[in-house]
């Protein structure tokens, strides 16, 4: 046993050596390299999130790097960076994704014979003026919220499930340093709708919410644009007391899947930053 244990203790040496290093190769830009001495480790470690998280950065496509990014979140739900990281990698892939159907719809209609120079400058230039607006606009979208009227919100919507949230006791509801805490960030175009489902293992139990927009100033909640639905799909309207600056609490009155549910509009776009955690307020007043 001791020299199963000593082993052991040499690998996770060795292993935490070779991600120093690759951590020096990505730095100077070297991440194939780099990833060759990510990828054994996780193999013989697939649970070690640094390792996944390294990978993320040394992927030689962006599919691994994706998947890696993926798996960092799969192990710790909250790694904000990682969350941002997918989204962007998703964005590009996107992009990348447009330009090949734009290739192969080209390569369709190309006729077998060698087309004059000139013909295949204007098919370039076509091409250009299809992908660079398109692309221009996914980047004011996710940077700015705005979409100037057109109605792409929707290929920014999401639903997603959040890991189980324990209750915690109302006199700790100060303490938003807790595991009970979730925090959630993305970037809320106009007319995106992002919604988060999540289990209220009982009922007389309160939902506080942080909200925070990059591009909004006020310290009111974007009321309008933040919606509750219980586990019947009704509505369920905040509290009217507010606690503190940018916070909303709601009443749960029963157990069930809850889904809250953030609206991209002009009061409440662009990127965020929303925790919540939940109370269990017991016999306490409503």
């Amino acid at each position: 046993m001791k020299l199963e244990a000593g082993m052991a203790g040499d690998l996770r040496a060795q292993h935490k050596a070779q991600l120093r290093e690759a951590y020096a190769l990505i730095k100077a830009e070297r991440c194939a390299e780099a990833y060759e001495l990510i990828a054994p480790v996780l193999v013989q470690q697939p649970d070690y999130m640094d390792a996944w998280w390294l990978a993320a950065h040394a992927a030689p496509n962006l599919r691994l790097a994706m998947a890696a990014c993926q798996k960092v979140l799969a192990l710790k739900p909250d790694h904000a960076q990682a969350q941002l990281m997918l989204e962007e990698l998703r964005r590009r892939a996107a992009i990348e994704a447009h330009l090949g159907s734009q290739e192969k719809l080209r390569r369709r209609t190309a006729q077998p014979r060698a087309r004059p120079r000139r013909t295949l400058f204007w098919i370039l230039l076509i091409a250009a003026l299809i992908v660079f607006p398109v692309a221009a606009l996914s980047i004011l979208a996710v940077t700015t919220g705005e979409t100037l009227g057109l109605p792409i919100g929707q290929f920014f919507s999401f639903e997603q499930d959040v890991p189980f949230v324990a209750l915690i006791a109302a006199n700790d509801s100060g303490s938003f340093g807790t595991p009970s805490k979730v925090v959630r960030v993305g970037t809320l175009p106009i007319g995106a709708r992002h919604a988060y489902r999540f289990n209220v293992p009982r009922g007389n139990t309160m939902l506080w919410l942080e909200v925070d927009f990059r591009l909004t100033s006020s310290d009111q909640p974007p009321y309008d644009a933040i919606r509750l639905l219980l586990p019947t799909g009704a509505l369920q309207p905040p509290r009217d007391s507010v606690e503190a600056p940018k916070t909303i609490t709601y009443y749960l009155p029963f157990p069930g899947v809850y889904t809250l549910e953030l609206i991209g509009k002009p009061s409440a776009k662009s990127f965020y930053r929303i925790s919540f955690v939940l109370l269990d307020i017991g016999d306490a007043i409503r």
